[in-house]
């Protein structure tokens, strides 16, 4: 035992080296080992892949009315190609001719995205913006801060144009934060080289310039992509009986139409009465209980006030 150890027997213990085992090593160095590769081991599913497509259609036809409601010249956009691209590769692409800005969207897409525009695409939406005829200028000269919040508006707009893509269901325009424009070769070589994105290429023609335009998203954005589509929920039968006019022993059919009624009109209405609109001017519409046309109906305004219009079914709406 260790206790029976004189101090100079446990000293030369521990000095000892423990010897190799002769079992088979864990750790294979003959086998060679290839870098990370983030385009052959980040891949997209057909599904995937299908609803990528569907968004670089629909953004073609999107961004084409989007533009000529800004800049009010014709405008023409073709989709190019798509794909996962290292962003070093598109760097060396930009430099020289290309304005480039990052902005950044909430929801599914979070984080910072790149939006890059061919440089005489960029002028001309400028000169547009400024008011002129959409001619880019002959020489090269630096922006002025005017020109570079104009861009800046510019590439936001793209940018919501986008998201409204992504988002169809959305009511409001989706926020989007433009972080900065990007206009030397050496702001453009600020990212990451080893960073990829899945870029959206187009060809645009802006009156009688062309030029190209990329949309490119980082990897982590296209991750929801199989998420299921929010469907709205149908009512049930049991929903529509739990209704108050579904309680009443009577069938109601209405046939919609428009016209106006006055206040003692309106006076005269009964519990039960049931009067259903759709416009404020036309035909009016016909009250039947079963069979029977009670009244006809039109809406319409008196006096600067809504008002309904109440006329026997016998004069057939002529009041």
């Amino acid at each position: 035992m260790l206790s029976d150890l004189k101090p100079e027997e446990l000293q030369m213990l521990l000095m000892q080296v423990p010897q190799k085992s002769s079992g088979r090593r864990r750790l294979h160095r003959a086998i060679p080992i290839r870098p990370f590769s983030l385009p052959t081991s980040l891949t997209l599913t057909p599904r995937q892949r299908a609803i990528v497509r569907q968004w670089a259609e629909q953004f073609t036809y999107t961004l084409r009315y989007a533009l000529i409601s800004s800049l009010r010249l014709p405008v023409e956009v073709k989709w190019q190609s798509d794909g996962f691209v290292l962003l070093s590769d598109l760097l060396k692409e930009w430099q020289g001719n290309t304005l480039v800005t990052t902005f950044a969207a909430l929801g599914d897409l979070g984080g910072d995205h790149f939006f890059a525009l061919s440089q005489n695409l960029a002028m001309v939406a400028l000169d547009r913006l400024l008011g002129g005829p959409g001619s880019p200028p002959s020489l090269a000269r630096p922006l002025s801060r005017l020109e570079v919040n104009l861009l800046m508006k510019f590439a936001e707009l793209i940018g919501r144009t986008f998201l409204s893509v992504l988002n169809p269901e959305t009511s409001e325009p989706s926020p989007v934060h433009v972080a900065r424009l990007t206009t030397s070769s050496e702001q453009l070589n600020l990212p990451t080289d080893h960073q990829s994105v899945y870029a959206l290429h187009y060809e645009l023609r802006l009156g009688t310039q062309s030029g190209r335009m990329w949309v490119c998203l980082r990897p982590d954005a296209l991750k929801g992509l199989e998420q299921p589509t929010k469907h709205r929920r149908m009512p049930s039968p049991d929903d529509l009986s739990r209704h108050p006019l579904g309680s009443l022993p009577l069938t109601f059919r209405v046939r919609l139409g428009t016209g106006r009624m006055s206040l003692r009109e309106l006076r005269q209405l009964q519990v039960g009465d049931v009067i259903v609109l759709e416009a404020f001017k036309g035909t009016p519409v016909q009250i039947c209980f079963a069979e029977r046309v009670l009244c006809l109906a039109r809406p319409g305004t008196k006096d600067g006030q809504f008002a309904v219009q109440i006329l026997p079914s016998q004069r057939g709406g002529t009041e």
